[in-house]
């Protein structure tokens, strides 16, 4: 097996012409919400939904492994024990949605009742989303083995139709709140999980429909459960203090600040999922083939894409990234109503984050393909939960939400430059001279970037929009060149001379 460019490509051209209407329905949808919702509500769907959702950290874990495992398999080219994988990890979802069901009727109503700060007089709406996030993790726990096979056989075309779907019936939920005399918060939570429960069917049929694996006999394979398992039990610590940063700081700050902090933290996790939905669907198109690579012991190749698209995405980061970062004010104050406080500088601080964080996502995937975990997991509960306890006592002391933002951008220095390196080095059998050559490649771009980047920040005041707008326009501009300048020279040959042939054939 050789690395499909072309079938990157192609896939990668299928997620962004899906991902250009997503968005666009997103932001849309973002401002209109956070209108209508208020302050207060916006920030209790958040927090609600953040109770069940540190509940089902769980699913993040079986997810990995039922994705792993699937596309391993489909790279071994067994089509028998293909279709016992699916089986095993289906029954397996099934499962967790029980155990997330039983956590969320006892613990997390429990949690719902005594502890989280509801605003007087919405109890009752609170406990009505909170039983609505339940059956929408559940749906979602279900559909995993579904979109899996669908990422496994690279059907990257139906995921973007089936994305295209989304946006338009997330629109319609827009619409309807706007013109609903109901409860709003109710009436949103309802909605949205209609969708969830549609987008479940469609991945259900198409599966059933096209990949002969996909099967509902019930094939339980104690091996392969026992192998996901393993897996999943080393995977499990990481997933639950990643869910324990990101639902769990949200939970802090509702129980120290104010809503408006919440709203803050939710609109930034917004633009950081807009810009990672970007970056993502180029991992979405390569880490298959990384995975099916290393299954097809062409371990070589499997770490060149690696490498290469750890630089590709880097860039890709920085160029949709650092202009966002210039303009952010004005970019929020044209985006939303009312901006809420900290908003601005907790969404800086965290695309920061996923820049510096594109070394660890990039360097999980080899891991994941050689089933080398284990390291990773204990170091990330180790930082994780050092990390929730010292915010714990921070806050309790009267600190300020922004050092939610700085320990967390500490963590992710960590794991991306020292943790994950040294994993691939020592259990993955990488060579520990190119990992940090790909690194100081992309280092070596960013730190020309930010040197430029900063000049025309101070040069050019943002007093006006215009204003915002040519710093925006500057720091593309910046970012481009700097990028073409430290690329590699034979991947800088190939593009001038893609370039050259398509303006050939234009004119």
């Amino acid at each position: 097996m050789a690395i499909d460019s072309k079938r990157i490509a192609k896939n990668t051209i299928f997620l962004y012409a899906r991902l250009i209407l997503v968005m666009g329905v997103q932001l849309y949808s973002s401002r209109v919400i956070l209108d209508k919702l208020g302050t207060t509500d916006y920030a209790l769907y958040y927090v609600v939904f953040g109770v069940i959702g540190l509940l089902s950290f769980l699913n993040g874990t079986l997810s990995s492994g039922t994705s792993r495992f699937i596309t391993f398999e489909l790279g071994k080219g067994n089509p028998e024990r293909l279709k016992t994988t699916f089986s095993t990890t289906l029954i397996s979802h099934l499962l967790l949605a029980g155990i997330i069901l039983l956590l969320g009727e006892t613990i997390g109503l429990w949690y719902a009742h005594n502890i989280m700060v509801v605003p007087q007089g919405r109890m009752e709406a609170a406990m009505i989303v909170y039983q609505i996030s339940i059956l929408s993790t559940i749906i979602s726990i279900l559909q995993v083995p579904f979109t899996s096979e669908i990422m496994a056989h690279e059907e990257m075309n139906v995921y973007a139709y089936l994305g295209i779907y989304e946006a338009i019936a997330k629109l319609a939920v827009v619409v309807l709140i706007i013109h609903t005399s109901f409860d709003k918060l109710i009436y949103f939570a309802t909605l949205q999980c209609v969708v969830v429960f549609t987008v479940f069917l469609f991945y259900v049929w198409y599966s059933k429909k096209h990949f002969q694996e996909v099967t509902f006999k019930l094939y339980f394979d104690k091996g392969i459960f026992k192998s996901i398992l393993k897996f999943s039990g080393w995977n499990i610590m990481a997933t639950l203090s990643n869910t324990l940063m990101s639902q769990g700081v949200i939970m802090l700050f509702n129980l120290f600040f104010a809503p408006v902090v919440v709203a803050a933290q939710a609109i930034s996790n917004q633009i950081s999922n807009a810009l990672m939905q970007f970056v993502n669907n180029v991992r979405q198109a390569v880490n298959p083939q990384v995975i099916k690579l290393y299954a097809d012991e062409q371990y070589e190749a499997s770490q060149r894409l690696t490498f290469a698209s750890a630089e590709y995405i880097f860039d890709l980061l920085l160029l949709l990234g650092v202009p966002c970062i210039m303009v952010m004010p004005s970019l929020l104050d044209l985006w939303l109503v009312d901006v809420p406080e900290y908003a601005v500088v907790f969404a800086q601080l965290i695309i920061v984050q996923d820049i510096l964080g594109n070394f660890s996502a990039a360097f999980y995937t080899p891991m994941l393909a050689a089933n080398k975990i284990s390291k990773n997991s204990i170091v990330s509960v180790f930082l994780c939960l050092i990390q929730f306890a010292l915010l714990w006592v921070l806050f309790s002391c009267g600190l300020g939400p922004l050092w939610a933002r700085y320990l967390a951008l500490f963590s992710c220095v960590i794991f991306s430059f020292v943790v994950k390196p040294y994993i691939l080095w020592h259990d993955v059998n990488y060579n520990l001279k190119d990992i940090y050559n790909c690194i100081w490649q992309c280092l070596k771009n960013l730190l020309t970037i930010v040197v430029v980047c900063a000049s025309i920040y101070i040069l050019i005041p943002q007093t006006t929009l215009m204003r915002s707008v040519c710093v925006a326009l500057l720091s593309v501009v910046v970012v481009i060149a700097s990028a073409y300048a430290y690329m590699n020279t034979a991947i800088r040959k190939s593009i001038i001379d893609f370039l050259m042939s398509r303006f050939k054939r234009v004119k």
